[in-house]
């Protein structure tokens, strides 16, 4: 079969041009150098970190026992060791077993193990080990942490509350590379630490980075107002970002886009007033408030003594009496007071902190003239809710823009855009005539293996049809027919064909002789000439079988 096959492949590439089989051989060499590749690619496994922050003894027992059991892995730095992604649990359960790595972070799996005879002390130094582990472990799963440490003093419980040490706690954090703790989240991570550990305060823990900077220092005072200054610089560029925002948008409408440049600043009253005011009506209510009313009258008919009482009285030389006409005394006192409501009215006002003292607005707008300056800035005013009498100030200054860098930006991405476009548009050119290149020649090379197929599987013979009818109207032998001075009327053949018919008279010969037993060399030899012929020409000896049969139906008809 790998005969034919090959005579068939040597014709082809015999009728084949220069240029054609440099295409072919271009295209092979291409299949040698992707097929691998490719394979490689597709059979590398993705790799996945098995372990971080490894020390350098760690890691190198960890590479010895990969290298021991024949696991792939790469090492991204010193302390990094990544494995095949489905051997990631495996790699890790097995280091666990021979009890790798041995200075990283320990946590609860302490006490997987056994614990029988271990002492209390013992068993308490482990379950601190581990409530430090599992801690280090939560906040090492934050983004902007690469490493931590953390220390807890549980100090011994005593009888007295009073004579209780706190506990306290230590966080050594190193950050990673272009990232940084914020505010809120030290204190969401001494929160979190004071709410794992019993009887722990969050005033109780400080954090420190790796740099020796101290985060969060404890102390429930400075906790609170460092949170309370954080909430209120938040509050004041909240409200600052708004106002440059719709200044921003105003003037981007107005001027046109990138000719504004908006910066504003907010500062807010953050004091808490509580404000008493008594008011007293100029018109008093008529209502009484109290009254007093004292009158006397006094009358005698003759002279008494009178006087005040007391020592003058008693004195040797009395002070004459008082007497009225003819002798008669006579006194009289009146004496009326009355007092009115008066109407207060007291109110009491609470000022709530947070209230704006005052906003500063800063515009630089692209060559405006003066009065076009002005407007700008009466506009931007407005905008901003600026009080003049509450000390506010807007400044709006024109000068023009220094567009260089810009231009140069734009132009050098107009040119890489225009660069892309054209290599996107030559590519798929390229691709669409490869593409139609690829499709001629495959089509033109099937048409020539079709062509070249058809001449090489050419009959030896004539059709078993026409050999019958042959054979039926003169009855000569088949190498008389198939000569080339057989019965008149036949077309004359050529001498491959006469050839082959001579070939197929030798075969028809061999069959004939299918019954006879393999007694000679020479019958081996026919058999193998047999053997052969149906190998290389199966077309040509199933036209012989198909004669055959024929001639066997018309000697038994």
């Amino acid at each position: 079969m790998m005969v034919p096959l090959q005579n068939q492949f040597l014709n082809y590439w015999k009728k084949q041009s220069q240029s054609q089989r440099i295409v072919i051989i271009s295209l092979l060499l291409a299949a040698l150098i992707l097929v691998p590749v490719l394979i490689n690619w597709a059979n590398t496994p993705s790799y996945s970190v098995a372990y971080s922050g490894l020390s350098e003894n760690d890691a190198a027992q960890i590479v010895q026992k990969l290298d021991e059991n024949r696991i792939p892995y790469r090492l991204r730095d010193s302390g990094t060791i990544l494995v095949p992604s489905e051997q990631v649990y495996e790699v890790r359960l097995r280091m666990a077993r021979e009890g790798l790595p041995k200075s990283g972070t320990v946590g609860y799996e302490l006490f997987s193990g056994n614990t029988l005879g271990m002492t209390e002390f013992t068993q308490k130094v482990n379950y601190q080990r581990a409530l430090e582990g599992e801690l280090e472990r939560t906040i090492g799963s934050l983004e902007a942490v690469e490493a931590v440490r953390v220390h807890v003093v549980r100090p011994e419980r005593t009888l007295l509350s009073s004579e209780q040490s706190p506990t306290t706690a230590s966080i050594t954090i190193k950050e990673r590379m272009g990232q940084a703790l914020d505010a809120a989240q030290v204190r969401a991570i001494t929160h979190l630490v004071a709410s794992s550990v019993e009887g722990l305060q969050p005033e109780n823990v400080v954090v420190v980075d790796s740099n020796g900077n101290l985060l969060a220092g404890g102390g429930n005072e400075a906790g609170s107002l460092s949170a309370q200054t954080d909430s209120q610089r938040a509050a004041e560029q909240a409200a600052a970002a708004e106002i440059r925002k719709q200044v921003q948008l105003m003037l981007d409408r107005t001027l046109g886009p990138n000719r504004a440049v908006v910066q504003a600043a907010v500062a807010m009253d953050w004091t808490q007033r509580e404000i008493v005011s008594s008011t007293m009506e100029q018109q008093p209510t008529p209502v009484v408030r109290s009254s007093q009313k004292i009158v006397e009258n006094y009358t005698t008919s003759g002279a008494v003594e009178g006087g005040v009482p007391g020592a003058d009285s008693n004195l040797p030389t009395p002070l004459p009496p008082v007497t009225g006409e003819n002798g008669a005394m006579t006194y009289s006192r009146t004496e009326e007071t009355v007092n009115y409501e008066v109407s207060q009215v007291e109110a009491r006002e609470v000022q709530s902190p947070g209230r704006i003292s005052r906003i500063s607005v800063s515009v630089m707008v692209d060559g405006l003239d003066a009065q076009s300056v002005e407007t700008v800035k009466a506009a931007v005013a407005a905008a901003a809710g600026v009080d003049e009498a509450r000390g506010d100030q807007v400044v709006v200054q024109s000068m023009p823009f220094d567009r260089t860098y810009y231009e140069q930006q734009a132009a050098e991405m107009a040119q890489a855009e225009q660069t892309n476009l054209y290599i996107q548009i030559g590519l798929a050119v390229a691709a669409v005539i490869l593409l139609a290149a690829l499709i001629f020649f495959f089509s033109r090379q099937m048409r020539q293996l079709r062509t070249a197929t058809a001449q090489a599987w050419q009959p030896v013979m004539m059709p078993a049809g026409e050999l019958a009818a042959l054979q039926g109207q003169a009855a000569v032998p088949l190498g008389q027919i198939a000569a080339p001075e057989a019965a008149a009327g036949l077309p004359p053949m050529s001498a491959q064909r006469a050839a082959l018919n001579q070939k197929t008279e030798d075969v028809m010969v061999e069959l004939s002789s299918r019954f006879t037993p393999v007694n000679t060399a020479e019958d081996e030899q026919r058999a193998k000439v047999v053997s052969r012929l149906a190998e290389e020409s199966p077309a040509t000896v199933a036209e012989i079988i198909q004669l055959w049969l024929n001639e066997d139906n018309r000697n038994h008809g």
